[in-house]
């Protein structure tokens, strides 16, 4: 009896032990899988922009910072005022941060290079997000259509005012976008030049694309040539109404058709009253899609796709643009509403 005893407690004392043994090793498989969790690295993109002076340039920062959080993609933002010296501050804090790659929309298109050099000389991919930085060599320049903005606005005003004299109220000159849409609207309108059927009284270029220096110098103009005026190519929205205040002012504006770009809300308010003849819509939603897609890609190191190059000066850049869409009175219902740019009642000002 005793020796039974003795063989049954020591087949417990032997069953215990096993499972002891088990017990661990199935914890220790646990705490392996908790130490060594399968976690992606997040990605930190630097978005750093030249102002945020104009409605479409928040609708920019809004959009983006959306569809990057979508992806998985923490942004910081920073705004420098039209300051090129706080600009690049700005991006020098921003690669102290470990940034994956910078987005940068400059101020200036020339002291810019700069702040793609510092982010270069760390190894950080940088894109040219909507305006092209000089002498730079980013990695991608992505923005929209300049050529067909500038075409858009010629060519529509070519046909509401075919004859008679144009002034050309430019945006800034550090801005690269506006020589391509200056070249562009000039080649549309050289052959009614040629023809004398146009002519160019004046043009001038705006620095920091205000709204208040557009509206002084029509003024000026309005003084100088009266009803000889008969199309206004406005840099942007913002310029095309201060130059409409102007012409209101003196009494002209029902004979003076006015082009701009971007189809500000204001402005498409003024194209439905007939105010404006023309906007240039450019879907933003698009150019942050790409914008955020190439951001990935250039982590990733994948290959980039363009639609060809363009010359900064220095060096051929992948240059990425995006179609744009004239906005008329007759079209604005399946352009920038149908698309959610604006919405209906914004637009007509239907709101009680």
């Amino acid at each position: 009896m005793g020796k039974k005893l003795l063989s049954h407690r020591h087949m417990m004392f032997c069953t215990l032990i096993t499972i002891s043994i088990i017990t661990l090793f199935a914890c220790s498989n646990v705490e392996e899988k908790i130490e060594e969790p399968d976690i992606e690295e997040k990605i930190t993109v630097g978005f750093s922009m030249g102002t945020l002076m104009e409605d479409r340039w928040i609708r920019d920062r809004d959009i983006f910072i959306a569809m990057a959080e979508q992806e998985g993609i923490d942004v910081i933002v920073n705004n420098a005022n039209n300051d090129s010296d706080l600009q690049y501050q700005q991006v020098l804090e921003m690669l102290k941060q470990d940034i994956d790659v910078l987005v940068i929309a400059p101020n200036d298109c020339y002291s810019e290079a700069k702040c793609v050099k510092a982010a270069k000389d760390k190894n950080i991919p940088v894109i040219s997000y909507d305006r092209l930085v000089y002498n730079s060599d980013v990695d991608v320049y992505i923005s929209f259509d300049h050529a067909q903005v500038g075409e858009i606005m010629a060519s529509y005003l070519i046909k509401m005012a075919p004859e008679g004299g144009y002034i050309i109220v430019n945006g800034s000159e550090t801005d690269s976008n506006t020589k391509m849409i200056y070249d562009s609207a000039m080649k549309t309108l050289k052959p009614y030049i040629d023809n004398k059927q146009i002519e160019i009284l004046e043009e001038t270029w705006v620095d920091g694309w205000k709204r208040e220096t557009a509206y002084d110098f029509v003024s000026e103009q309005i003084k100088l040539y009266g009803d000889k005026i008969k199309a206004i190519i406005c840099g942007n929205d913002s310029m095309a109404w201060g130059v409409i205040d102007a012409l209101s002012e003196a009494q002209i504006a029902e004979q003076v058709v006015v082009a701009g770009q971007d189809a500000d809300l204001v402005a498409c308010q003024r194209i439905v009253t007939g105010k404006q003849a023309v906007t240039t819509y450019k879907p933003i939603k698009n150019l942050v899609e790409k914008t955020v897609e190439v951001c990935l890609q250039l982590v990733n190191g994948e290959e980039i796709g363009s639609q060809g190059t363009i010359d900064d000066g220095s060096y051929d850049v992948p240059y990425i643009y995006i179609g744009v869409e004239a906005v008329t009175k007759e079209n604005i219902d399946d352009t920038v509403i149908k698309d959610g740019f604006h919405l209906y009642e914004d637009v007509y000002q239907t709101k009680e």
